[in-house]
């Protein structure tokens, strides 16, 4: 489970100890304009796996780093349902999947970075 912190420039992915032990990754940063798109959908029970780095326990603990056709994928989540997808350019994840604390509520995080993401864009002059 990951603690989202929106910074003015980027997205903080606070891991806990216990998800940074697990995963073989500390807390993830990423810069607004890094994220392509961003969705709640939840995570698909047939996804690929891949060759991973970290723990692989559906259905208690996903916390890996999976090696696939596509690039890396960071996955850290118990529950998909509460999962956030960034899909991401110019970083070392192709894609970001993570169980967000059910103190946050996912819908509000999403339209959130959402709008920051398109705020830096302006910002930068790209549309």
């Amino acid at each position: 489970m990951a603690h989202i912190v929106l910074d003015d420039d980027q997205v903080h992915i606070d891991l806990s100890f216990a998800d940074k032990v697990l995963s073989f990754s500390g807390s993830l940063r990423v810069p607004y304009l890094h994220i392509r798109s961003i969705s709640t959908d939840p995570v698909p029970s047939d996804w690929y796996h891949g060759i991973q780095i970290g723990t692989n326990l559906p259905p208690f603990k996903v916390a890996s780093t999976f090696v696939t056709d596509e690039g890396n994928i960071f996955y850290d989540f118990h529950d998909p349902d509460r999962c956030i997808t960034l899909n991401l350019e110019h970083e070392r994840y192709v894609r970001i999947v993570v169980e967000v604390e059910a103190t946050q509520s996912r819908s509000t995080l999403v339209e959130e970075i959402r709008a920051r993401v398109e705020q830096s864009r302006k910002k930068a002059g790209q549309s």
